[in-house]
């Protein structure tokens, strides 16, 4: 009996010393690490530099942001907030644990963080007072002072400043700045709808912006309308209403941009908020007093100014996008978003675009991972007609096909069938796993042959086109395209160092690649981005318009591409137009090979400053004088050669029942219309490397012998259309 009660005794000790404890942490948690930092105090302005040291730009808070008070805004402006964000606000004491729990218990199904428990009050914490460390003790601090302020502030006030500092793409901070960015009206006068909309954009303002995506944001808008019926804060009658209301989105009036260089800045501010998300995000970028350091020079994105402002583009809705990197480093060194900068931090059509790139995507899913396997040059493909095993049956634009030629003439004449036929050949996996490594994202859906000429699911930007063909001529080694070189915090320590080059092809995989680059450019399809005495390699691409009732009866296209490289720079150019402005008077009637391509001429040609005068003659070899509207001759004695004046022309990818293939607009673009029986393509000369056997040749086969490709179309056939 007397050992139970020095047990219990001991139990007793034991439970006061660690309530003590508790309280002890309790208490130290919440008035040392609950007591607010007030960030605001000590905001500095952060610093741009260019290449040379030079202050490029001063960055301040307050961007676009408009204050208003809570009473301003509607109040199913602030329901839809809540209920897409933390539906539980106003019966929480700052946390919500159900939430964390729920949004653990998720992350641990989807194994990844795919979403998070933070309430509108931590959300306010973290953009008002925190100091950008990412740290547990943060994380602990993060939710006893918001238990803590919740104490000393009310509920509307905290809601009051969530939604006058919340990002909400645009450029727009805040929701009555938001109001004028998409609707062009003051937020009082914001309709269930719209509020829906806004409230939707907190997630991915890039993602779900209507101006870019208005199949994403009308969806993500309804989702947010179906939350505030399911927690009754709207009818049944008042949600068929708000759903059956179209997006009508209006600009504000465009006002002269001043400064200078904007779509570099965009892209170095979204850059630097990416990169330092975790510690501190738009906050520590506007006023952490920060040194930003890039590699920018401004002369060359003058040149690439210059270059775009006399392209002559067709009317005011067409658009273009240019990116040019530094091949050894990955370095931004020009960027242009659109003809026209519209707002801070607005949509950049060189780095958010996402369009299918036709076919610059070949060498990158075909011609390089062959390369990489061991073909060569003038290793044999077939451009035959041929049907898949799931039904697909490419075609070439001009409807003929070639027969067994070298990879090289493949190339330079953007033959659609026989880059399907050598995907096939080396494995759709194969060519999936070289274009991830030079930095393109690919989804399980684009494993398939439409993949060959560009048929992706999510499209590519320019950017991310610009940073994989500067891997190849960068010798095989790949760097992340990058704005930024390096950012220093105010206390001079270093946070952020730029990517270094990775190896992601061997040497000879690159120098092979621009050999037959560079002969596109010299006599195939990409002859317009011809500088003398400037050695270019470059592709180009196009993508038709969409099957759709819209261009029913029309023949022309949506995308053209031109993307090439010197030993210095790559270039990538896009000429198109956004999805809201297309229909049966705007779109393309022209191809990569021309508008795209003489942008890029002229670009290089400015930077090069080569001997030979500028004029519209300099965009061509002078023994190969272009055609009519802009249209190339083949030259005399290439297998390809012709004596009508073809163009490099898209062309419908379907399958057994004439449907297009794949995801989506599948883009395909062909190459010039063979018309000289007599050439016949070079002897194959090399072999794959520890067979003996010529490349792109089964092992034991017997070689494969090589007619004389077929006669095509005669002349003035199978033009572009007019």
């Amino acid at each position: 009996m007397p050992d139970r009660v020095v047990i219990y005794r001991r139990l007793l000790i034991v439970a006061l010393l660690t309530a003590l404890l508790c309280t002890v942490a309790f208490t130290y948690a919440f008035w040392v690490l609950g007591k607010p930092t007030d960030a605001r105090a000590v905001a500095r302005n952060s610093f741009i530099y260019d290449a040379q040291g030079n202050v490029l730009y001063e960055l301040h808070g307050e961007i676009n942001r408009v204050p208003v008070g809570l009473e301003q805004i509607p109040v199913h402006v602030r329901q839809a907030f809540i209920a897409i964000e933390d539906e539980r606000f106003y019966q929480h004491p700052g946390v919500d644990l159900k939430a964390i729990f729920r949004a653990l218990v998720g992350n641990i199904t989807a194994r990844r963080i795919a979403q998070g428990g933070s309430t509108i009050t931590q959300q306010v914490i973290k953009t008002y007072y925190l100091t950008p460390e990412r740290t547990f003790s943060r994380k602990i601090k993060e939710i006893f002072l918001a238990i803590n302020f919740e104490r000393t502030h009310s509920k509307d006030e905290i809601l009051e400043m969530y939604l006058n500092r919340i990002y909400l793409g645009e450029g727009a901070y805040g929701v009555q700045a938001a109001a004028r960015a998409y609707f062009n009206k003051d937020v009082g006068e914001l309709t269930l709808a719209q509020g829906a909309l806004l409230a939707g954009l907190t997630q991915a303002p890039s993602l779900y912006d209507p101006y870019v995506n208005p199949d994403l944001a009308l969806e993500r808008r309804n989702t947010v309308l179906a939350k505030m019926l399911e927690q009754g804060m709207i009818e049944q009658e008042q949600y068929q209403q708000a759903i059956a209301e179209p997006v009508k989105l209006q600009r504000p009036e465009k006002k002269q941009q001043s400064q200078k260089y904007a779509f570099f800045i965009d892209q170095v501010i979204s850059e630097a908020i990416a990169r330092l998300k975790d510690m501190g995000g738009d906050d520590l970028v506007f006023n952490g007093g920060l040194k930003i350091k890039t590699a920018f020079e401004p002369a060359l994105q003058d040149a690439a100014d210059e270059a775009f402002a006399r392209a002559g583009f067709d009317d005011d809705k067409m658009q273009g996008a240019l990116v040019l990197v530094d091949n050894r480093t990955g370095a931004i060194k020009a960027v242009i978003g659109g003809r026209q900068h519209e707002a801070r931090l607005g949509f950049n059509r060189a780095t958010n675009l996402r369009r299918q790139p036709g076919s610059t995507f070949k060498p990158l899913a075909v011609y390089g991972p062959a390369f990489e396997m061991g073909y060569v040059p003038s290793s044999i493909v077939k451009d035959i007609p041929q049907r898949y095993g799931d039904g697909y049956s490419p075609k070439n634009a001009d409807g003929g096909y070639y027969g067994d030629i070298p990879i090289s003439v493949a190339v330079q004449w953007s033959r659609n069938a026989a880059a399907v036929w050598l995907l096939n050949e080396i494995g759709v996996e194969k060519g999936m796993e070289f274009a991830r490594r030079l930095g393109i994202d690919l989804v399980p859906e684009d494993a398939h042959l439409p993949l060959a000429l560009g048929g992706l699911t999510r499209g590519v930007s320019p950017l991310q086109m610009a940073g994989a063909y500067a891997a190849f001529a960068n010798g095989g080694l790949y760097c992340e395209p990058h704005a930024i070189e390096q950012i220093i915090d105010d206390q001079g320590n270093i946070i952020y160092q730029a990517p270094v080059p990775r190896r992601v092809m061997q040497q000879s995989t690159a120098e092979k690649m621009t050999d037959v680059l560079q002969n596109a450019v010299r006599a195939g399809t990409g002859r317009r981005a011809y500088v003398p005495g400037v050695p270019v390699a470059g592709k180009t691409g196009t993508t038709e318009l969409p099957k759709t009732a819209t261009f029913r009866g029309l023949s022309g296209n949506k995308d053209a591409w031109f993307v090439g490289y010197t030993d210095r720079y790559t270039c990538a150019v896009w000429v198109g137009y956004d999805e809201k402005d297309m229909d049966r008077s705007h779109y393309l009637r022209f191809y990569g090979g021309g508008l795209p391509a003489s942008i890029f001429h002229d670009l290089i040609f400015r930077i090069y400053k080569p001997e030979a005068p500028f004029n519209e003659q300099t965009a061509l070899p002078a023994e190969q004088p272009p055609g009519d509207n802009g249209q190339l001759v083949p030259p005399e004695g290439n297998p390809a050669a012709g004596t009508g004046n073809q163009s490099e022309m898209p062309e419908n990818t379907t399958g057994v029942d004439g449907n297009t293939q794949g995801t989506g607009n599948i883009p395909s673009d062909g190459g010039l219309v063979p018309n000289n029986g007599n050439a016949s393509p070079p002897p194959i000369s090399e072999t794959v490397p520890g067979t003996g056997t010529p490349a792109g040749q089964t092992p034991g086969a017997p070689s494969p012998q090589m007619p004389a490709p077929p006669a095509g179309p005669a002349a003035g056939e199978n033009q572009p259309p007019q």
